[in-house]
C-alpha cells in the first residue's frame, strides 16, 4: 500500500520533470497532489491530515482551472486534483464514536458500498485519462503522471 501510493507521489511530480512549458499554476498544482501524496506515505490516512488535504487539492483545482490561456494544459491536472480530493472524501472515519446498538438495529433503503463507489471513481478516473489522451494529447508524462496517482490512490477504494 505504501509503495503504491509512493509512486503516486511520484507521479504527481512526474509531468513537472523534463523540458516542459508549465504555466506556474499547474506547477504549483502538481507539487501540492505530490505533498498530498508523501503526507499520505508518511502520515497514513489520519482524517485530520484528510480534511488538510482535501481543502488544499480542492483549492489547488480551482486555482488551476482559472489559467484561461492554459486550460489545455489545466484541464488534466483539474482532474488529478479533484478525483484525489473526492477519494480522500470518501476515506471512513478512524475513529468512530458510533452507537455500538447501531449494528443490531433494522434499517431500511439500499446503502452503497464505499468501496464499489471508490473502484467506479477510480476506473472513471482512468477513463477520463486515456480519453484526454487521445484527444487532449496532454503528453505522455502528464498521462503517465495521471496513471501513477491512479495506482497510488487505488488503495483507498480497499
Amino acid at each position: 500500500m505504501t509503495v503504491l501510493m509512493a509512486l503516486g507521489a511520484v507521479g504527481a511530480v512526474l509531468p513537472l520533470l523534463g523540458g516542459g512549458t508549465h504555466t506556474g499554476r499547474v506547477r504549483w498544482a502538481h507539487l501540492c497532489m505530490g505533498t498530498v501524496m508523501a503526507a499520505m506515505v508518511v502520515l497514513g490516512t489520519d482524517p485530520s491530515v484528510a480534511l488538510i488535504s482535501i481543502l488544499a487539492l480542492v483549492a489547488a483545482a480551482v486555482h488551476v482551472t482559472a489559467d484561461r490561456p492554459n486550460r489545455t494544459r489545466s484541464i488534466p491536472c483539474a482532474v488529478d486534483l479533484t478525483c484525489m480530493a473526492v477519494l480522500l472524501m470518501m476515506l471512513p472515519p478512524m475513529h468512530s464514536h458510533a452507537d455500538p446498538q447501531a449494528s443490531s438495529r433494522h434499517r431500511h433503503g439500499v446503502e452503497a458500498d464505499p468501496r464499489i463507489i471508490a473502484a467506479l471513481l477510480l476506473v472513471g478516473w482512468m477513463a477520463v485519462t486515456i480519453h484526454l489522451l487521445r484527444t487532449n494529447t496532454p503528453g505522455r508524462r502528464v498521462t503517465a503522471g495521471s496513471v501513477l496517482m491512479i495506482l497510488g490512490m487505488a488503495p483507498m477504494a480497499f
